[in-house]
C-alpha cells in the first residue's frame, strides 16, 4: 500500500493511499487432498553444478554423460529444490561473478523495433507524493480513444483513509463518471511529467477513471508507458513503382488548319457547230 497527493476540480488536495487492483481467481487449483494449490518460486540449480561448470570437470561436453552415469555431480542436495522467498537482484560477469558496479542504459527503439537512441538510465525521483500534489487537469479522453491508443502496464485503486477524503474521492468519481471519460494525470508545477512511485521506478501516464454505484465509488489510476503507433509504410521497389506512378497525359495534337477552298477552273466555251438545214422529203411535180 502506497500513499498519493491528489487535488480535485477545486484545488483542495488530499493525502490518501493507492492499493494494487488484483483479479479474484474463478478457476481454483487443488490437489489431490483437495488443497488450493499455488505457485512458489524454487531453486532448480546453482552455479557450480550448472552445464558450464559440469564441462569444465570433464574435460568436454561429449563426456558429461560419464559423470552423470558415475553419480549426481548436477544435483546439490543441501540446496537443490529449496523454496525462495526474499530475493535480491544481482549483475554477474562472463565469469560469473558478482559485478560491483554496473552502469545501466536506456535503448530506445523505433516503432519497428530497431535501435534509435542509447543514453545512460537516469534514477528517476518519486513525485506522486510529494507536497506539490498532482493536479485537476482537466483533460479529458474518451475511453474507447485511450484504449485503442495506449497500451496499459498496471493500474492501482485510489481509497479513502477517512470520512473526509470519502467524500473527496466520491466527488472526483462522481463527475469523471458522468463525463464517462478518463483524465490524464502529470505531476509536477505544469502536469506534464510522468508519474515515479518509486526511486528508480518506471516513469508512466495516469488516467483517472471513476465509477459510482449508490454511495459505494471506485477511483482507478491505469498506468501505460508505451503508445500504439501505427509503423510506416516501406518504400516500394523501383519496378513497383514505376508501375504504379501515375501515366503522363498525353495532350490531344491541334487538328491542321483548314485551307480555304481553291475557286474551280472556269471552262472554256466550245465552239457550237451550226446546224444544217433539214431536207423535206417529197415527190416534185413534172413540168
Amino acid at each position: 500500500m502506497g500513499t498519493i497527493n491528489l487535488s480535485n476540480n477545486k484545488n483542495r488536495d488530499a493525502v490518501v493511499n493507492t492499493e494494487s487492483v488484483r483479479t479474484p481467481l474463478r478457476v481454483r487449483w487443488l490437489d489431490e487432498k483437495g488443497r488450493q494449490s499455488q505457485t512458489v518460486r524454487m531453486l532448480r540449480c546453482t552455479i557450480d553444478r550448472d552445464c558450464d561448470e559440469l564441462t569444465k570437470q570433464a574435460g568436454g561436453l561429449e563426456k558429461v554423460a560419464d559423470l552423470l552415469l558415475k553419480g549426481d555431480p548436477e544435483i546439490d542436495l543441501e540446496q537443490y529444490g529449496r523454496f525462495l522467498a526474499d530475493t535480491s537482484r544481482v549483475y554477474i560477469d562472463p565469469d560469473k561473478k558478482v559485478v560491483r558496479k554496473v552502469q545501466e542504459w536506456e535503448v530506445v527503439r523505433n516503432v519497428d523495433g530497431s535501435e534509435r537512441e542509447r543514453r545512460p538510465r537516469r534514477v528517476a525521483i518519486p513525485n506522486t507524493s510529494t507536497e506539490v500534489p498532482l493536479k485537476w487537469t482537466g483533460k479529458l479522453m474518451k475511453k474507447a480513444e485511450v484504449y485503442n491508443k495506449f497500451v496499459f502496464a498496471a493500474k492501482m485503486q485510489i481509497v479513502h483513509v477517512n470520512g473526509l477524503t470519502y467524500d473527496f474521492l466520491y466527488g472526483m468519481a462522481k463527475e469523471l463518471e458522468a463525463q464517462n471519460s478518463l483524465m490524464l494525470m502529470g505531476a509536477g508545477a505544469k502536469s506534464n511529467l510522468p508519474l515515479v512511485f518509486h526511486r528508480g521506478g518506471v516513469p508512466y501516464r495516469g488516467f483517472l477513471e471513476g465509477r459510482t454505484e449508490g454511495d459505494k465509488y471506485c477511483l482507478i489510476l491505469h498506468l501505460s508507458n508505451m503508445e500504439l503507433k501505427a509503423p510506416e509504410a516501406p518504400p516500394a521497389p523501383p519496378a513497383a513503382a514505376a508501375a504504379e506512378a501515375p501515366k503522363p497525359e498525353s495532350k490531344p495534337e491541334p487538328a491542321p488548319a483548314a485551307k480555304p477552298a481553291e475557286p474551280a477552273p472556269a471552262e472554256e466555251p466550245k465552239a457550237e457547230k451550226p446546224e444544217k438545214p433539214e431536207k423535206k422529203k417529197g415527190r416534185g411535180k413534172k413540168a
